[in-house]
């Protein structure tokens, strides 16, 4: 019996190859089969250790196959394939990256991808990626409607060409019988996507009701309602980032350096890699804030971050973390919101009292 197995899964949707390395970096074995559930637990309890690894790469089978295999291993990670040089370069194919696996495996080298175990934080995951799914597809339609009457030398201005009531005032102004059957099918399609937009919103906010953090999240100026559903649905749960900084990076406000022998290679910018869609929530929430009249906690953090730093763009991603930062605190430590939490000095604590404590 060996004492550790470190084990490397390539998986696909009909066959996956299984490789497995004890703790002096040899491989005790690769096999093939066949991909299904009864086969994936019994490959790997086949040889008896008295600790089991398992790595596999993220694809859109791995929160499948993590749930299937996680009761069986003492350790499951589903890594991120953009940080996996070792597997992308040289010579590749499904025995070498179930091999190179299991040594970066062994070398704790795997950048991990966050799957939940609970089924009901999967659903709500997967309604709110629906919901993005279908908010977007409108959004690049109406685009695309928009297009089609610049085309014909119409220039449409603001959502009135996309309403029921008035878009027959744009569809008489086409030069063809043609170009109407052609916009009216993209109408067709519009109102369809808008009806399973709304089905979908609908579906994200019923699923939102198991979660109270949502309620909190709503506190804050700017996070609307489906701000707060994005952000629960999207991080699944606070304790996946043990600091502020691994948050902002997956939400796309990290800063990426490079330097070599002491000396910048490049200049400092926003990590490219994570989720647009929170990055767009903070964004969000700072513009809102920024454009009610009366005075709140977000508005008042940026202006003492443009009076510190001097720079509009500095202040705005600082604001942008920082409410990031307190959407994370709150979850975390399931507490209600208090407008407090934006202030760390005497002097601004008594804003945040001017402001109430909600």
């Amino acid at each position: 019996m060996e004492d550790v197995l470190y084990l490397g899964l390539d998986a696909h949707t009909r066959n996956c190859v299984l490789s497995a390395m004890n703790s002096r970096g040899v491989v005790a074995f690769t096999r093939s089969f066949k991909t299904s559930e009864r086969a994936l637990r019994e490959q790997v309890t086949r040889m008896s250790a008295r600790s089991r690894y398992l790595a596999l790469e993220e694809s859109t089978i791995s929160g499948w196959i993590a749930g299937v295999l996680r009761p069986h291993v003492d350790r499951l990670i589903v890594c991120d394939p953009k940080h996996n040089a070792l597997i992308s370069q040289g010579n590749k194919d499904d025995v070498s990256d179930a091999v190179n696996l299991c040594q970066l495996l062994r070398l704790d080298a795997l950048v991990e991808v966050y799957h939940s175990d609970q089924d009901d934080r999967v659903d709500f995951k997967i309604a709110v990626q629906q919901y993005l799914h279908f908010r977007s597809a409108h959004a690049r339609l109406k685009t695309k409607i928009k297009f089609k009457f610049q085309q014909a030398g119409i220039i449409p201005t603001g959502d009135r060409v996309f309403s029921q009531t008035y878009r027959s005032e744009y569809l008489v102004q086409l030069p063809t019988e043609a170009r109407r059957k052609i916009l009216c099918n993209l109408y067709a399609q519009l109102d369809a996507l808008g009806r399973l937009r709304r089905t979908a919103q609908d579906l994200m906010e019923e699923l939102g009701r198991s979660y109270p953090e949502i309620i909190q999240f709503q506190q804050m100026p700017g996070i609307g309602m489906v701000g707060a559903h994005l952000f629960s649905g999207l991080i699944q749960t606070p304790h996946r980032f043990r600091t502020r900084q691994q948050l902002w990076r997956y939400c796309r406000l990290g800063i990426v350096a490079r330097s070599s022998a002491g000396k910048p290679l490049s200049y400092k910018r926003l990590d490219r890699s994570g989720s647009g869609v929170l990055k767009a929530v903070s964004h969000q929430c700072w513009k809102a804030a920024l454009s009610t009249k009366s005075p709140n906690e977000v508005r008042l953090y940026y202006e003492a971050s443009l009076k510190r730093t001097g720079n509009r763009t500095h202040a705005r991603l600082n604001t942008q973390r920082k409410a990031l930062a307190v959407l994370w605190t709150i979850w975390k430590n399931d507490v209600a919101y208090n407008a407090a939490l934006f202030y760390e000095s005497p002097a601004h604590a008594v804003d945040a009292q001017a402001l109430g404590k909600r």
